[in-house]
This record gives C-alpha cells, structure tokens and sequence, in this order.
C-alpha cells in the first residue's frame, strides 16, 4: 500500500519528503483499521481510494467495521516513553485535514487531504482555493 502512496504522491508532485510522510500517515490509518477495528482478524475488508484533485490528493480509507467514534482517538503522551501509540498523531501532523465521513453507512470511512502547494501570484490575486480559503470538507 506504501507503494500505491508514494507513486500518487510523486504523480502529485509532492517532494520525496511529503511523499514519504504521506506514506507513512496513511500506513498508519491502516495499520490502525487492521489493529483496533479488526482485531488483527485476517477476514477484515479494506479499501484505498486515491483522488488526484486539481489542489489536492486525498486519500480515502474504508472498512466494514463497527463506527469508530472520532471524539475517542487521542495519541498517548509524547513525553511517554514506549512503542506504539503514536499513529493518530503522525496522522495529523503529516496531513493537511483527515475526518471521518459521518454519513458512510457501511462502516468507516477516513479521508486525509494535503493540499498541493499553489502558485504564490494566484494566492495573491485571490483565488478561492488559496490557503486561506481551502477546506476538507467539499
């Protein structure tokens, strides 16, 4: 899957930086699916889907699992010294937004945005899709 990432991500045009934390981001959502939703079970059904958007490249995480309640999801304390426990926090800090689609019946859906970098003169010139004016939830 890391693969599938990474070739979407250069496609993109994201530097291998971005790629690579792109990559790890969503191998963590994953790994979270397949540990916490699953249990580890091998019989866990899970799909990808890239969308390679004029401003951004989102990546859409679905399962058949019992609803996931987001408000629940918290990293462990950075100062705590241990394995594990940190994939939600990569998760945010190596993407622009990520939510859970509330409307998706048949499970979990998990979207993680990042934005591609916008040409500076048309930020300028006011562009809706600027920085400032971008949103997650289209």
């Amino acid at each position: 899957m890391r693969e599938v990432v990474r070739y979407y991500a250069r496609e993109a045009g994201f530097p291998e930086s971005e790629v690579y934390r792109l990559a790890l981001a969503v191998d963590e959502a994953v790994t979270n699916v397949i540990r916490h939703t699953y249990g580890n079970r091998p019989d866990g059904r899970l799909a990808l889907e890239v969308h390679n958007l004029l401003d951004r490249l989102e990546f859409v995480i679905e399962d058949t699992g019992p609803k996931v309640r987001s408000d629940a999801i918290r990293p462990r304390a950075l100062d705590e010294v241990r394995p594990g426990g940190l994939g939600s926090f990569f998760i945010k800090s190596f993407t622009d937004c990520c939510f859970y689609d509330e409307a998706y019946t048949e499970g979990n859906r998990l979207r993680l945005v990042k934005f591609k970098e916008q040409n500076d003169d048309l930020d300028q010139a006011g562009d809706p899709s600027s920085r400032e004016h971008r949103t997650c939830h289209d």
